[in-house]
């Protein structure tokens, strides 16, 4: 028998049912939409209380030949001293992963080391997706804390060091300084996504391990396995996900799209026995990795 009592009052909360799981649903759509960066007013930034000097110079569209380059800021702050000033330059590139390929492998910054050009000093950090450089007098000494200050002003500042990515590539065996940032070729052949590299040595097995920084789409792996001399392992099945190539001279590789869209490859002198175990463990580590 129908329970009009019941009905009523199921009726009465309706309205109140109804907004709640509105708002929850406007909470996760907005939670799951790509947060913005903060945009940078230039004009507002002060290097030890000193405001910038009128000719700051922004090149949203900069001709220099390095890739990924999307921005480049010049200003100039006053010093105390008569005609002192500090130059600063801001490059900012399309995410991290090219910020660290250019900081690493341009051959142009030491660190934390001051490099001397002419009369000059050019100290330099990178931060997430921007390299700072700092030029000024060599004969002016500037605190490294004052200019990592000046570098905190900007939004989700990430300074120095390899990103937490590389957490994801195996710990044991790995060779020191051999790590690396491939953004234009990658196991000799056109790059169609940057990826993060290191180098493993086990006695006299030496090897490499590679992930991708990001997602990749099938269609740029699909472009880019193409392009690999692509063979017949021995010795073991083979998956038909994985691409199965030789990279040189008695060096084997295999590659694949994992599921979610991470590329990893393994590659060196190993038997492909021995690949194939090296590459089951680098598969793992980089699936089940949170970045």
């Amino acid at each position: 028998m129908l329970n009009f009592k019941s009905m009523n009052r199921f009726l009465s909360v309706l309205p109140k049912f109804v907004c709640v799981c509105a708002c929850a649903a406007t909470f996760v759509l907005c939670a799951c939409e790509p947060k913005e960066e903060e945009s940078v007013d230039y004009t507002e930034l002060c290097y030890n209380d000193r405001w910038p000097m009128d000719e700051i110079r922004i090149d949203d569209n900069p001709n220099d030949d390095i890739k990924a380059l999307v921005k480049r800021v010049d200003l100039r702050y006053p010093m105390n001293m008569t005609g002192d000033t500090l130059d600063v330059t801001i490059l900012e590139f399309k995410s991290d992963v090219y910020a660290l390929d250019y900081y690493m492998n341009s051959g142009r910054f030491q660190g934390i080391v001051p490099i001397l050009r002419g009369s000059f000093l050019e100290q330099s950090i990178r931060s997430a997706a921007r390299i700072f450089i700092f030029k000024h007098d060599s004969f002016r000494r500037y605190e490294r804390s004052d200019l990592e200050n000046y570098v905190r002003q900007f939004p989700n500042p990430r300074h120095g060091g390899f990103p937490q990515e590389f957490l994801s590539l195996p710990f044991e065996h790995r060779e020191p300084g051999h790590t690396s940032i491939l953004t234009k070729y990658f196991i000799g052949v056109k790059a169609y996504f940057p990826v993060l590299a290191q180098s493993y040595r086990d006695s006299d097995l030496q090897w490499n391990v590679a992930r991708s920084w990001d997602l990749v789409e099938e269609n740029d792996f699909i472009a880019w396995g193409r392009q690999l001399n692509i063979v017949q392992p021995k010795g073991i099945y083979r998956e038909t996900s994985t691409l199965y190539f030789n990279a040189g001279e008695g060096v084997n590789g295999m590659a694949t799209r994992l599921p979610g869209g991470r590329i990893v490859a393994v590659w060196g002198y190993l038997d492909w026995t021995d690949l194939e175990r090296k590459f089951f463990t680098a598969s793992d580590r980089v699936y089940g990795a949170r970045y």
